[in-house]
């Protein structure tokens, strides 16, 4: 198991003004995409995320194994709880194997960096669930490719 400093460490918290709507989103989305990108940098991910393909019995060069192997551990390790009431958070990867808990777009910052670690490309997708207000996103998830691309011709 990753064992995590025992000593007490006080959270980096950086405060930044997003703009409202889907100006707002687009700024959002992208601190997540560079946070992902930090958090696969980040030694303890990468260790986290092979440790989660040892317990999961995952073989090497088992690229779909290692996808599946990560969402499952996210999925039954990490609480879903919400932001604090009208503030966005965003949690780093590292934080986020220390807390177990924090909304989609901490999971997907903790998913995509432990994918990215191991060498498994992510994009970012956006989605909004308002038939009357399709652009009113309200939801982010990461998204891998495992197999070769299909395109229709």
């Amino acid at each position: 198991m990753i064992q995590l400093c025992d000593r007490f460490v006080i959270p980096k918290i950086r405060f930044v003004n997003v703009p409202r709507g889907n100006r707002g989103t687009l700024v959002t989305a992208r601190m997540i995409g560079e946070m992902i990108q930090s958090g696969a940098k980040d030694f303890y991910v990468r260790q986290k995320a092979i440790e989660i393909f040892r317990n999961a019995g995952v073989r090497p060069k088992d690229r779909f194994g290692e996808v599946c192997a990560l969402y499952n551990w996210v999925k039954q390790n990490i609480r879903y709880t919400r932001d604090i009431f009208r503030v966005e958070l965003l949690h780093s990867a590292r934080r986020m194997l220390e807390l177990r808990a924090g909304d989609c777009d901490d999971m997907t910052i903790l998913l995509g960096a432990m994918l990215v670690s191991t060498g498994h490309p992510v994009r970012l997708i956006l989605a909004g669930f308002r038939p009357h207000k399709p652009h009113a996103y309200s939801h982010i998830y990461p998204e891998v490719r495992v197999g070769p691309c299909v395109s229709r011709r």
